[in-house]
C-alpha cells in the first residue's frame, strides 16, 4: 500500500510566487504612475493660479497701459514662440532648505515666517495683446504660464477682453 503525502510540489509553489511577484510589480508601476501624475497636476495647479493671478492684475490696468500693447500681430494670442512680453518667474529660497520656494498654497508654513510656501518650478509667463478683438476699443489678453516636466514644455493659457471705457 502506498501513502500519498499532501501538499504542493515545488512546481506549484514556484509558479504562485511569479504570480505573486508579477501582481506586486504591477501593483508598484501603478503606484509610480498615479505620484508622477500628482505632480504634474500640482504643477499645473500652480500654472493656473498664477495665471489667473496675472490675469487678475491685468484687469486692474488702464486700457493704455505699457504692460497691453499690441506687437501688430493679432494672431499671435496663442504663441508663446513670438510674445507681446514675457517674464520669468523663479521664486527665491528664503526657508535656505535649498529649493526655491514661492508663497502660493501648499498650506505648510516651513520657515515660520507667517508666509504659506510653495515649491516653485521656473515657470514663464507670455503676455499677448491683440488690440481690436474681437471689437472695435477692446483687447483680448492671452495669459500663457509654460514650463517644463519631465523635457517635456507644459502650458496653461487663460484669455480676458479688456474693453476702453
Amino acid at each position: 500500500m502506498e501513502i500519498k503525502e499532501s501538499g504542493f510540489t515545488y512546481t506549484e509553489i514556484l509558479v504562485a510566487l511569479i504570480i505573486v511577484v508579477i501582481g506586486f510589480i504591477l501593483v508598484f508601476n501603478m503606484s509610480i504612475i498615479a505620484v508622477s501624475t500628482g505632480n504634474l497636476n500640482k504643477e499645473v495647479l500652480s500654472a493656473k493660479e498664477l495665471a489667473s493671478t496675472v490675469l487678475d492684475s491685468i484687469q486692474e490696468l488702464p486700457f493704455n497701459d505699457p504692460l497691453l500693447t499690441d506687437d501688430g500681430d493679432t494672431t499671435d494670442l496663442g504663441d508663446i514662440s513670438t510674445p507681446d512680453h514675457i517674464y520669468q518667474l523663479t521664486g527665491r529660497d528664503d526657508d535656505r532648505d535649498g529649493r526655491i520656494d514661492e508663497e502660493i498654497f501648499n498650506r505648510i508654513d516651513d520657515d515660520n515666517d507667517g508666509l504659506i510656501d510653495e515649491d516653485l518650478k521656473v515657470f514663464s509667463v507670455v503676455i499677448n495683446v491683440a488690440n481690436n478683438q474681437p471689437l472695435v476699443d477692446t483687447k483680448t489678453v492671452s495669459v500663457i504660464v509654460y514650463w517644463k516636466y519631465k523635457g517635456v514644455i507644459r502650458k496653461v493659457e487663460m484669455e480676458t477682453i479688456k474693453r476702453k471705457i
